[in-house]
């Protein structure tokens, strides 16, 4: 069957670091398309101050030229914390007779048991774990995803194969780019940041006055 990435996130803002790693999976999986799904109330961060409208055109701007990277803004569309199983549960009705590979950094997977039904999320879909460029620590699996790991050479039939319960480690890191340190960046009228974030994503941000003080 085929495969969909799910590539969840604030993007506040999207920038290169996103990009690269949207199509490392690509090319590693050999999905169809990622659908990059732009947070409304993240559940585990404080909601960004820059507003949905905003990230999703900026994210919009960035995958132009891209046809199999998809703004998805069905978590913009629906009130409430933008949790993750639900917006599963919605992609899984939307795309019954394909696979969907739920994508996150190793930050997130080590926090995973403070997810909403953390546990439900393999009946929706696979997990593609990516390493940190900043991390030194190897990736652990959860005791509760023992026998589920496939390694990532193999992972591209595996997960086409099956519907959903799989999960495997990406180790080649995106480049070592921080939203976080974009907008510190930006606060402080620092133009070097602009080799971060795609071409369109700067103007915009200098046409609507994002992230100054």
């Amino acid at each position: 069957m085929e495969l969909i990435g799910i590539f969840g996130g604030t993007f506040n803002p999207i920038h290169n670091g996103h990009l690269v790693l949207a199509q490392t999976v690509l090319d590693t999986l050999h999905c169809t398309q990622i659908r990059v799904i732009p947070a409304a109330v993240p559940p585990h961060k404080e909601t960004p101050a820059v507003t949905a409208q905003h990230r999703a055109t900026m994210v919009k701007l960035a995958i132009q030229s891209q046809p199999k990277l998809v703004l998805d803004t069905c978590e913009l569309d629906r009130q409430g914390p933008s949790y993750t199983i639900e917006t599963l549960h919605l992609l899984h009705t939307r795309f019954p007779d394909q696979a969907l590979c739920l994508m996150m950094g190793q930050d997130s997977y080590q926090k995973l048991p403070t997810w909403h039904r953390w546990l439900e999320l393999l009946d929706y879909c696979h997990l593609l774990v990516v390493h940190r460029a900043d991390k030194e620590q190897s990736l652990t699996l959860h005791p509760e995803h023992e026998g589920k790991l496939v390694d990532i050479a193999t992972a591209p039939q595996a997960f086409s194969a099956h519907a959903n319960g799989l999960i495997s480690f990406l180790t080649q890191a995106p480049p070592d780019i921080s939203s976080t340190r974009i907008r510190e960046q930006l606060r402080q009228a620092d133009n070097a940041v602009r080799n971060q974030i795609p071409p369109a994503v700067w103007q915009y941000i200098q046409e609507n006055r994002l992230y100054q003080t």
